[in-house]
């Protein structure tokens, strides 16, 4: 009797083999090739920007970092003295996970006005560092994990190269806090001009390795903010006891010439699926939306909660980079008794020669939303905003909530002022006048900024994503636009009513009082998670949503009765996160095209 395979049957099974056939044909035959980038071309500084101590970025005092004979050099010939005027030269991109190489060698004499022995034959490969941007004019060193680089003395002394110092940082040595500013390899010491290779693997907050001419000399891990030996830097980047996912990393120039001959990266994050066309068996850490598939082969699944940011949120090669100042202190009189840091960004369109009155957009927990490395980064996004026209020109306001003290506490990094919830969950106008009647001039006298309601945003998350809300509810002839992350609209500022004062209500009253005042003139994106919080202050997902359904029967009564005049504007996205700022900081160039779309 003859064997049969039904249609059916025999479709399947070539599906299957086809299927098989495909998965095996895009996995990439170059799996195993590293590909290092080169950072340095041996022609010109194209991708790299110096900040040097004392002179603003890209200020390239002394032509201090140069491109000759195919090297890429550090001299001082043209410095009178050299001055504490500490230099770095900044690679363009940010990175987490990665391994980069430099091959170096010291020559001639120190600069004249140096600052002693121990900057002799001395450099560094600066890593995790904040967003250069950031720095200001006179800070000395970036607050970084360092690959001290260092040249022999040729006096028969051990002095080994590629050890690690921490400028504002810390690590963690042989599972203790390593609290001294340096700590010494195990290399040899190279003395004279010979060529030296160094390498240093960076495992995001985890490991650092450090190589010399291809053998390990140390290790540690943990690389976190702390400790001192940096100088005049910006709070809002030295959050102690944080520890350090990426950042950006320089080239140092410390008073002594030094030479570099190649400088090359290889990128340790990626498309981990081995399905993948351009899977590298390398990568230690999974990029999925980095992954390129062919036709029909099915690509990794998204854990909920991860989001990744849009290119609109990172930095962009060829836009004109706008400047974020400060923080500066602020004690409010409506306020009394606080003290807050604020910082101001001011956008490369702007024209500080003849200023037209620029869009505003104020943006609560300024030290979270300016943080280049968080989960905001607000000001990158409005950069990138304004550049590709998607955005007016806007000047950013960025306040961090009052703190009960004379002055602004300098160890509270990312944390909470102890004011925060008599600010941001009250329902009162408090606040709104304290920008309106303290802070906006404030900024006013020195930036020409729109009294227009319609060209003034505001925004925050969670208790500040209220009290943006509440700012715009109270004032809509001054703010008429809101950005809503993981808002709080619950009971958090709830106060029963005791010693003969009333009840005081909390944010889970606007849905009744958007259901039951006339509507007024705003326009709102809300976002939120399905696994935001729920605890005694209520359930923050149904928070948001009850929010939503409000503005929608306001909409709908009005139109159903026939009355004329303004509806809210509403636009959402709820994903499937916790109470994290992620979804928000990934949607944010979106946001900030729909919030301004009618400009």
């Amino acid at each position: 009797m003859p064997h049969f395979v039904s249609r059916l049957a025999l479709a399947g099974l070539l599906a299957t083999l086809a299927s098989a056939s495909l998965a095996q044909q895009v996995v990439n035959p170059d799996a195993d090739k590293e590909d290092w980038q080169v950072l340095f071309n041996g022609k010109d500084l194209t991708g790299w920007t110096p900040k040097i101590a004392k002179h603003d970025l890209g200020d390239n005092f002394g032509n201090t970092f140069r491109v000759e004979h195919g090297l890429l050099e550090v001299r001082y010939d043209k410095y009178k003295s050299f001055d504490g005027q500490f230099g770095h030269l900044f690679w363009k991109d940010p990175y987490s996970y990665y391994r980069i190489a430099v091959e170096y060698r010291f020559v001639g004499q120190q600069a004249p006005g140096n600052p002693g022995a121990w900057a002799l034959r001395n450099s560094g490969v600066m890593m995790h560092a904040p967003d250069p941007r950031t720095m200001p004019r006179d800070q000395t060193f970036p607050i970084s994990i360092e690959g001290q680089l260092l040249g022999g003395n040729s006096d028969g002394k051990p002095r080994p190269t590629a050890n690690m110092c921490s400028p504002g940082t810390e690590i963690v040595y042989q599972h203790k806090l390593y609290k001294d500013h340096c700590l010494n390899s195990t290399s040899p010491t190279f003395d004279g001009e010979q060529w030296v290779r160094a390498e240093f693997e960076v495992h995001g907050s985890g490991t650092i390795t450090h190589y010399v001419n291809g053998q390990q000399v140390l290790e540690y891990e943990m690389p976190q903010f702390g400790g001192g030996v940096v100088d005049n830097f910006n709070t809002a980047t030295k959050l102690d006891g944080q520890l350090i996912e990426g950042g950006f990393f320089s080239l140092q120039s410390e008073s002594h010439p030094i030479d570099f001959r190649k400088v090359e990266l290889l990128n340790l994050a990626g498309c981990m699926d081995k399905a993948a066309s351009n899977y590298k068996s390398y990568y230690i850490r999974h990029v999925p939306e980095d992954c390129k598939f062919a036709e029909g082969v099915k690509p990794a699944m998204r854990r909920p909660g991860e989001y990744t940011f849009m290119p609109g949120s990172l930095p962009q090669e060829g836009v004109p980079k706008g400047v974020l100042e400060g923080p500066f202190e602020f004690h409010s009189r409506i306020i009394p008794g606080t003290v807050r840091q604020y910082w101001i960004y001011v956008p490369a369109q702007y024209n500080r020669k003849k200023p037209q009155p620029a869009n505003v957009l104020v943006f609560q927990d300024g030290q979270r939303a300016t943080n280049p490395q968080g989960s905001l980064r607000v000001p990158q996004a409005m950069e990138n905003a304004m550049a590709n026209g998607r955005m007016p020109v806007t000047i950013g306001i960025f306040i961090t909530p009052g703190n009960l003290s004379e002055t602004y506490p300098t160890d509270l990094g990312m944390k909470n002022p102890n004011h925060r919830k008599e600010e941001y969950d009250a329902l009162n106008d408090n606040y709104a006048r304290f920008l309106i009647e303290e802070m906006l001039p404030e900024v006013g006298k020195k930036y020409n900024l729109t009294d227009d309601p319609e060209k003034r945003a505001i925004g925050g998350t969670s208790s500040g994503a209220i009290c943006a809300f509440t700012v715009a509810w109270q004032r809509p002839d001054m703010f008429r636009r809101v950005i809503s992350m993981i808002g709080s609209y619950t009971s958090i500022g709830y106060q029963p009513a005791a010693d003969g004062k009333p009840m005081i209500p909390g944010g889970d009253l606007y849905p009744t009082l958007i259901r039951k005042n006339p509507i007024k003139p705003i326009r709102i994106y809300l976002q939120d998670g399905e696994k935001d919080l729920s605890n005694e202050h209520g359930s923050w997902f149904l928070a948001n949503q009850q929010m939503l359904s409000a503005f929608e029967y306001a909409n709908a009564k009005a139109d159903k009765d026939g009355t004329l005049g303004v509806r809210y504007e509403v636009k959402h996205n709820w994903g499937d996160g916790a109470h994290s700022d992620a979804h928000g900081g990934a949607l944010l160039p979106d946001i900030l095209t729909w919030i301004w779309n009618n400009d």
